[in-house]
């Protein structure tokens, strides 16, 4: 039950953190935005690993590499999810079916992506900070989901006053 439990835990967090980069690429209005989160992200990552230039220099194009492939597949996994949400109703056992294997594979295909980058990450950094880039990807989807929910706040604030004055 524990084992269920803690599964249960990582695919809703992996799933908020899949719509939170969706809502981020949605929110992101221009390339000024895109840049700037981009710099943020670096800045984030390369301070908290403590990234020396050398290990900085190896681990971007990698680790851009491996974000680049995980998202292609979660955006693979959506659109399968959507699909047979939107088309159940209308589709054969048959279709149902090769649909589940298929939504089956992209979290096989995103389990053998995460050991492949983990074996060439540890290739160009200490496994101490393997595991800490770990730790980090979290800290980063946690302070990107507080800073997203601390505008809306904002921004419901700000439109609950715009209402008051305008009455």
């Amino acid at each position: 039950m524990n084992f269920y439990n803690k599964e249960m835990k990582r695919i809703l967090f992996l799933t908020a953190a899949l719509m939170l980069t969706q809502v981020l690429h949605v929110n992101a209005q221009d390339q000024d935005n895109l840049d700037k989160l981009t710099a943020y992200k670096i800045a984030f990552f390369t301070q908290r690993l403590n990234l020396s230039p050398a290990e900085a220099e190896k681990f971007w194009p990698l680790y851009n590499d491996f974000s680049a492939r995980k998202s292609k597949i979660q955006t693979e996994r959506i659109g399968l999810i959507r699909y047979a949400s939107q088309n159940e109703a209308n589709m054969s056992e048959k279709e149902l079916s090769e649909t589940a294997d298929r939504l089956a594979n992209t979290f096989s295909d995103e389990a053998n992506l995460i050991v492949t980058f983990n074996s060439e990450m540890q290739k160009v950094l200490p496994p101490a900070k393997v595991i800490r880039l770990y730790q980090i990807e979290n800290q980063y989807k946690q302070q990107l989901l507080r800073q997203l929910n601390e505008r809306r706040q904002a921004q419901g604030a700000g439109q609950r006053l715009n209402q008051l004055r305008d009455n």
